[in-house]
């Protein structure tokens, strides 16, 4: 059974670079239109926000993609190891937001899950000092279960995104195998 989910991965693996290189190869010379705000201020003190249209080029959008990857990877390498899992998910939070808005289009939808995630996680763990024991005990247990012993959705194939356009390896989710989340879920409920 190992041998087979091992193969499916590895599959699925190929087929996320695969596609990553071809959309890539595809919309390599193309400009990405993307919206930024201009403030103007008058002399009557009346500021007005204007939204004016630019144009990016891919190579732009990947540099930056990159550069903020780089900042991240050194940001969490500043967190002390015994600080928990609470400021590294608070700054993959801010990384993956902000990776939403630089990634190009097609890759949304993943980085945007992967936001959906992070924000998941602090709102259901950030309330319990991100302490496993009292999150079991007096929170959400379902959904704190489902978001630390299952992979994040989008997670994978946007780490692999990163890892195959700016070879940097971002951080991976907070995770707690199934054995041992079940292993202290039975020692907090059913004491001996």
């Amino acid at each position: 059974m190992s041998r087979l989910a091992d193969l499916r991965g590895l599959l699925a693996f190929g087929a996320i670079v695969f596609s990553i290189a071809w959309t890539w190869q595809r919309i390599e010379d193309r400009p990405i239109e993307s919206t930024t705000t201009v403030t103007t201020t008058t002399t009557t003190s009346t500021t007005t926000t204007v939204p004016q249209s630019t144009t990016t080029l891919l190579e732009e959008a990947i540099e930056a993609t990159c550069r903020r990857s780089a900042e991240f990877v050194a940001e969490a390498k500043l967190i002390p190891d015994d600080s928990g899992p609470g400021p590294l998910a608070r700054l993959a939070l801010s990384y993956w937001s902000d990776l939403e808005v630089l990634a190009v289009e097609s890759t949304t939808v993943e980085i945007g899950a992967v936001v959906d995630y992070y924000q998941s996680y602090l709102d259901t763990a950030e309330p319990f000092a991100f302490d496993t024991a009292d999150i079991i005990l007096e929170g959400d247990k379902e959904r704190f279960q489902q978001l630390v012993t299952r992979p994040a959705p989008g997670l994978e194939a946007s780490r692999s995104m990163v890892t195959f356009l700016c070879q940097i390896e971002v951080p991976d989710q907070p995770y707690i195998s199934q054995r041992s989340f079940d292993a202290l879920e039975d020692r907090l409920l059913d004491p001996p």
